[in-house]
């Protein structure tokens, strides 16, 4: 796999949900903690963003092989949200974002994120597989 191994198909049908995940797990948070307003949540989020578009690439978020195979798809998604975490928590321990590298926000963005993924690229698989495209 290069860095160009991207499929405009797995684009077109996994990036809208993938960043719909990453934004409302992102929002859940700051209202749950009560440190949302527009500038705490776009400082948050972008961290994150960051790190999946400069993961998804690399890791294969939207290779040709999510096309093909199910399981590849859900799988793909969660070695991305890995190394975007991971890149999320190094940028949020700037001086440039709010927060910090906290190993226990990681585990938590890890786990929510990583379901919410699996579950929206499944219903996409599903919708697919109905439509049969």
């Amino acid at each position: 796999m290069t860095l160009t191994d991207v499929d405009g198909r797995a684009v077109a049908r996994f990036l809208p949900g993938d960043v719909v995940v990453i934004l409302v797990v992102i929002l859940a948070g700051t209202l749950r903690h009560g440190t949302f307003t527009p500038q705490e949540y776009a400082g948050v989020l972008l961290p994150f963003l960051i790190g999946w578009l400069a993961a998804a690439p690399l890791v294969g978020a939207y290779s040709a092989s999510t096309v093909a195979s199910n399981r590849r798809a859900i799988v793909l998604a969660a070695g991305t949200w890995l190394a975007a975490d991971l890149i999320g928590q190094l940028i949020r321990n700037t001086a440039a974002f709010p927060g910090n590298a906290d190993p226990t926000f990681f585990l938590v963005m890890f786990a929510t994120v990583t379901a919410g993924l699996a579950i929206a690229r499944f219903i996409t698989l599903v919708v697919v597989d109905l439509r049969g495209s």
